[in-house]
C-alpha cells in the first residue's frame, strides 16, 4: 500500500507546470485522476500538498469496498472524486476522520497517523530504521550562499538545509537518504518544483560547503517578474513533516533560460537523476548486475570485468551517496555530478567527485562515461 501512494500520489512535484489545467477532479481514467490531482496540488501551499494526499489515502481507506480487489478499490475511488474540489476533498476527509475517531484535519502540521493503515504497512526496511535519527528534529533551518564571489563568474547559490529540534540544536545524521521537495516562488507564484536526496547532515553547513547547488539556469526568464526567489523546502521524518522557508534570494536573470523546459526534458533529467543514483547504490550492495544493466561504457565491455576484484567494482565494499545533481543536460547526452564515498574491501575510505555522462539507448538512460574530479582519503559519514 505504501509504494502504491508513493507512486499515484508521489508525482505532483515533477510535471505540473507543463499539464493541463484543472480546477477538480477528472476521475475518468487513471490518468486524468492523477493529471487532474497533480494539477489541483500545483496550487495549494506546501502544507496542503502533503494534505490533500492524506485525504485521498483517508477515503480510499474508509470509502471504497475492502472486498474489492486493488483495482477495483482505485476505480471505486475515481468516480467517488470525479468533480470535487479540493475543499471538498478536504472536508471529506475529515467527516472520515471524525467518524473513525482520527486525530486528524487539513490544517494540521501532524502527519496522519500510520497505525490507521497498520494492515497496509510492511515493516521497516533497514533504510527506514535509520530515520531514527532524525526522530528529535521539528524544523529545517534553511540558509543560501553564492556559488561564487564574483559576479561575473557566479551561476546560481546553494541551499544549505540544516535540521533542528525544538532546541534549536543540530540534528545530526548520515547514511540516511532523505528526500527534499524545494519549491521556488517569484512574486506569489511558484516558478520552479524540484526533488534533491542527501544521505548526511554535512550538507545543511556551510563550511562543508557540499550544499545543493541551484543554477540560475534552471529557472524560465519568462515566469520571473524580479530578481529573487523565495524557497519553500519539505522534507518526511518518519511521522512527521519538517518545513524550511527562506525569502529573497537574488537571481542573475541575464543567466536564466530563456524558454520553459519540456516535460520530455525534466524526465529525462530525472531519469537520468535516478539511474546515477541506483548505480552508485547497487555497487555498494554489490548487485553488480543490476549495476552493469544501467551502463553502455566501452571501459566495461563485460559484466565480469566490470565486477571484477582485482581491477573492477568488485573491490568496494559498500558506497555512501551524499548529493547529486544535474549539471548539464541535452537531447544527446545528461551530466550528472555525484559526491560520493566509497568503502574498499581493506576498510580504507575515499570520497570522490564524479561526472556521469548519461545517453539515452533504447528508451533509458545508460551511463556511458565517468570522469573523476576529485578523489581523496576521507572518513565515513
Amino acid at each position: 500500500m505504501k509504494k502504491i501512494f508513493c507512486l499515484l500520489l508521489g508525482i505532483f512535484f515533477l510535471m505540473y507546470a507543463c499539464k493541463k489545467e484543472y480546477s477538480a477532479i477528472d476521475g475518468s481514467s487513471q490518468q486524468t485522476f492523477n493529471q487532474s490531482l497533480e494539477s489541483i496540488s500545483s496550487k495549494l501551499t506546501i502544507l496542503q500538498q502533503d494534505k490533500i494526499q492524506e485525504a485521498v489515502k483517508l477515503i480510499y481507506k474508509f470509502k471504497t469496498s475492502r472486498e474489492l480487489d486493488e483495482k477495483k478499490r482505485w476505480d471505486e475511488l475515481y468516480n467517488l472524486l470525479n468533480g470535487k474540489k479540493a475543499d471538498q476533498i478536504f472536508d471529506l476527509a475529515e467527516e472520515l476522520a471524525k467518524e473513525n475517531k482520527i486525530a486528524w484535519s487539513s490544517t494540521s502540521m501532524n502527519t496522519l497517523d500510520s497505525s490507521v493503515f497498520e494492515d497496509d504497512i510492511k515493516p521497516l526496511s533497514e533504510e527506514e530504521k535509520k530515520l531514527k535519527q532524525i526522530e528529535t528534529a521539528t524544523r529545517i533551518n534553511l540558509r543560501f550562499s553564492s556559488v561564487s564571489n564574483e559576479s561575473d563568474t557566479n551561476d546560481g547559490f546553494i541551499l544549505y538545509p540544516e535540521l533542528l529540534d525544538d532546541s534549536g540544536q543540530t540534528v545530526v545524521y548520515s547514511n540516511l537518504p532523505l528526500d527534499f521537495s524545494i519549491s521556488f516562488i517569484n512574486n506569489g507564484t511558484v516558478v520552479y518544483v524540484t526533488k534533491r536526496t542527501v544521505n548526511s547532515s554535512i550538507v545543511g553547513d556551510p563550511s562543508q560547503k557540499k550544499g545543493l547547488k541551484i543554477p540560475f539556469s534552471m529557472f524560465d526568464k519568462e515566469k520571473l517578474s524580479n530578481a529573487s526567489v523565495d524557497v519553500e523546502i519539505k522534507t518526511n521524518a518518519g511521522e512527521k513533516y519538517l518545513y524550511g522557508r527562506l525569502i529573497n534570494i537574488p537571481i542573475d536573470l541575464s543567466k536564466t533560460k530563456e524558454a520553459s523546459t519540456s516535460i520530455e526534458d525534466e524526465l529525462n533529467t530525472q531519469v537520468s537523476l535516478d539511474n546515477v543514483k541506483s548505480f552508485i547504490q547497487y555497487i555498494g550492495n554489490k548487485d553488480f548486475s543490476k549495476a552493469y544493466a544501467l551502463t553502455k561504457n566501452p571501459k566495461w565491455d563485460s559484466e565480469e570485468k566490470f565486477a571484477s576484484t582485482s581491477n573492477g567494482f568488485g573491490t568496494i565494499e559498500q558506497t555512501n551517496l551524499l548529493t547529486a545533481e544535474m549539471i548539464k543536460s541535452s537531447k544527446e547526452q545528461v551530466i550528472i555530478f555525484a559526491l560520493y564515498q566509497i568503502k574498499d574491501n581493506h576498510g580504507k575510505v575515499k570520497s570522490l567527485k564524479q561526472n556521469f555522462t548519461l545517453k539515452k539507448v533504447e528508451n533509458n538512460w545508460l551511463i556511458t562515461d565517468t570522469e573523476t574530479k576529485e578523489i581523496k582519503e576521507d572518513s565515513w559519514k
